[in-house]
């Protein structure tokens, strides 16, 4: 296996180095700008207000797996493949999308128009965030620029979009607005967002003018995309089904002592994405190399992933009492013992994110749709058991449990994805490993 200065001196290491680098950048930014004026927000609103808003999302956000048609990960692994085929399948993918989005917030509309969706405030709110399920269809300049290592310009237009939004939210606290302007104020960063993306990409030469949907190609992306669809649903179900079975088992207030752990646990959650994005052609070239190689590559991926899990879960569990104070004062002090429990999932959402595009690579993704599900069933189930007792404590528990399984022990059920269980194990293992990292460098 290679050194780290070795890997660091390719040409290609050091651009995906450069590229999530930036990633990096764009969250730091998101967390000063976002999550600090989120925080502001949070005390204004209250714990059950910020209840209500949190489960008209995350109602929605169980929607999402529509829109999205699991394309992403298709989309990245072709336009990196056949970069000559780019405009027709950005056009297939935006008129799939479209459709889709279309469909989703029809539905919602329907069940609102029926009743359903808690009180009448929290179904406004839910037409009003429901808007969110175009947003896949918005940013797909966004995902070429993901492949093309240009996150650089991704993150001025991120930052941009979040710094008017930001200040937004800072304007409509001090004039004591309702919470669906806070709603309306997310459905503007996603427009703002959409425009930097076009003309971020347009600068660096892309063009795909609007045109028909190629029959073949769009039947072609749905047979490779369908399992991973259902898979995000699955995905969704484990990472909001918390929200939704708290309102209902509990009240809204117990939403957003809950949303309140889980804004502070999920912060690092863009950071296995961002490394999935940045070593996918790192990744993809020495699979044409060798097997060895692309084992070795593929274990330094997953230590990477468990190692930076380690040292971000480690000091938040220990220190979540003075967190959750500083961020939110006494009114949600009933959010760090979640806080320390939840934040744990990080580690096997780390681990699933790598597995996740092995699995895409080596064309597995029926397997990654039967390990989604047998997490978000698993989550459902004890959900329902530990809820009642335990509240949202118990509804932490039940994420890092669900997660485990679905991220790590399911891989051990499927013959050749073995060996991806094994790696996972040895990176789950990094602390005692680690010297052998450091004895190499």
């Amino acid at each position: 296996m290679q050194s780290v200065r070795a890997l660091l001196a390719k040409p290609l290491a050091q651009k995906a180095v450069r590229n999530f680098g930036w990633l990096v950048v764009e969250r730091i930014g998101r967390l000063v700008l976002g999550v600090l004026v989120g925080l502001v927000v949070a005390r204004y609103l209250g714990p059950a207000e910020l209840g209500s808003l949190t489960y008209a999302i995350a109602m929605v956000t169980l929607l999402g797996f529509l829109p999205e048609l699991g394309l992403d990960s298709v989309l990245r692994r072709e336009l990196l493949k056949t970069p000559d085929r780019t405009p027709a399948l950005l056009c297939t993918a935006l008129l799939l999308r479209l459709g889709a989005g279309t469909l989703a917030y029809a539905g919602l509309v329907g069940l609102v128009a029926l009743g359903f969706g808690g009180s009448s405030v929290e179904r406004r709110l839910l037409l009003i965030v429901g808007l969110i399920l175009f947003q896949p269809a918005a940013y797909l300049n966004e995902l070429w620029l993901q492949v093309q290592l240009q996150a650089k310009r991704g993150t001025i237009v991120q930052l941009g979009a979040l710094s008017v939004s930001a200040c937004l939210r800072l304007w409509l606290v001090s004039s004591g607005a309702s919470v669906p302007a806070f709603a309306w104020v997310i459905i503007g960063e996603l427009v703002l967002c959409t425009a930097g993306y076009y003309w971020a990409a347009r600068g660096l030469g892309l063009r795909w003018p609007l045109r028909p949907a190629d029959g073949a190609t769009t039947r072609w992306l749905l047979t490779e995309a369908w399992p991973l669809m259902f898979a995000n649903l699955a995905v969704i179900i484990y990472l909001r089904i918390d929200e939704v079975m708290l309102r209902y088992l509990a009240d809204a207030q117990a939403v957003g002592v809950y949303a309140a752990a889980v804004k502070l646990s999920e912060l690092c959650y863009f950071l296995p994405t961002a490394l999935a994005a940045s070593v996918l052609p790192a990744l993809l070239r020495a699979r044409e190399q060798a097997p060895a190689v692309y084992a070795a590559r593929q274990q330094q991926y997953y230590d990477l992933s468990a190692g930076v899990a380690y040292l971000l879960s480690v000091p938040i569990a220990l220190a979540a009492p003075w967190i959750v104070r500083l961020a939110y004062g006494e009114k949600f002090a009933d959010a760090a013992p979640i806080l320390s429990v939840h934040i744990w999932a990080s580690v096997f959402v780390f681990l699933g994110v790598a597995r996740g595009q092995w699995l895409v690579n080596e064309g597995l993704q029926k397997f990654y749709l039967a390990a989604t599900l047998s997490g978000a069933v698993a989550n459902v189930l004890l959900n329902c058991l530990f809820i009642p007792r335990w509240g949202g404590l118990g509804a932490a528990y039940a994420t890092v449990v669900s997660y485990a399984l679905a991220g790590w022990l399911a891989s051990y059920c499927h013959p050749a994805v073995r060996v991806a269980a094994r790696a996972q194990t040895l990176a789950l293992l990094i602390p005692l490993r680690a010297w052998s990292y450091l004895r190499r460098r």
